[in-house]
């Protein structure tokens, strides 16, 4: 697993790689292996795709990637990456334990500390007090 710090772009496994301007086109013509599922539709347009997949430095460890694009077939939009077995626990703000926990693990497979950006984007560990689940998020910027 890689990420490149100077485009944002993201490598996880033998068949994924994310990066600023890819459509759907080039997201599903990576692997032979259907490893992408449609995940979200919007206005009958699938909008995002998921895979689950073992993690390289730990084959005990499942990761789940989703990809949200654009929809007419516009460009990613954010890819949201981490173990399956995310930090699932309320967090009282944005910012504590739970982010903290997904940035060390973020750190012990890619050995970068988090927040990186650059004129691409930026990835972060992030907290959704909606589904109460930490994950690691990349959103790019057009």
């Amino acid at each position: 697993m890689k990420i490149n710090t100077s485009n944002g772009s993201l490598n996880v496994g033998k068949y994924i790689t994310l990066f600023k301007g890819m459509k759907r086109h080039d997201l599903l013509s990576q692997s032979k292996k259907e490893i992408w599922k449609d995940w979200i539709t919007r206005d009958d347009q699938i909008i995002s795709y998921k895979a689950n997949l073992k993690n390289e430095n730990n084959p005990r460890e499942t990761l789940i990637v989703i990809v949200f694009f654009e929809k007419n077939d516009g460009p990613i939009k954010f890819w949201d990456f981490g173990p399956e077995k995310n930090i699932e626990e309320i967090q009282s703000k944005p910012e504590g334990k739970y982010t903290k926990l997904m940035r060390k693990w973020f750190f012990e497979n890619f050995q970068l500390t988090l927040p990186q950006s650059g004129s691409w984007g930026e990835v972060d560990a992030f907290y959704d007090p909606h589904n109460l689940t930490t994950s690691i998020i990349c959103h790019y910027r057009y």
